[in-house]
């Protein structure tokens, strides 16, 4: 699955084009398997609902970002996540991932720079 991640990776600046987007906020992706191939079923879609409510809660007490909505398909369900700092979102996230069921061979996606300053997906296991 290619994730969007809301600009073209090879631009230099992830915020060419967004005038409303603090220059230092960041996407973070939390990736989670499915039971099937496609788009999971009813009742993994409503307890990924419910996961997600409870991230996006957390995130928001906490104060190091906001959640942006899902993604479903290719036997994956996609949780969308920016903030000003990824370490910190990856450190709210976590704890809850760990603790469902649904965060068993979960991974986050970030952009990272490149050594070559060439934006790159970085996949960092739950």
């Amino acid at each position: 699955m290619t994730a969007d991640f809301g600009f073209d990776a090879a631009s230099s600046d992830p915020h060419d084009g967004e005038d409303s987007a603090p220059d230092s906020e960041r996407d973070l992706l939390v990736v989670l398997r499915l039971s099937n191939r496609q788009m999971g079923t009813n009742e993994e879609r409503a307890d990924l609902a419910l996961l997600a409510d409870g991230l996006e809660r957390a995130v928001l007490d906490a104060g190091v970002g906001e959640y942006d909505g899902d993604e479903y398909g290719g036997g994956e369900c996609t949780l969308f996540f920016c903030g000003q700092d990824e370490d910190a979102l990856l450190g709210v996230l976590r704890p809850h991932l760990l603790r469902s069921g649904y965060g068993r061979g979960a991974v986050f996606v970030r952009l990272v720079e490149g050594a070559d300053g060439e934006m790159q997906r970085e996949t960092i296991p739950v």
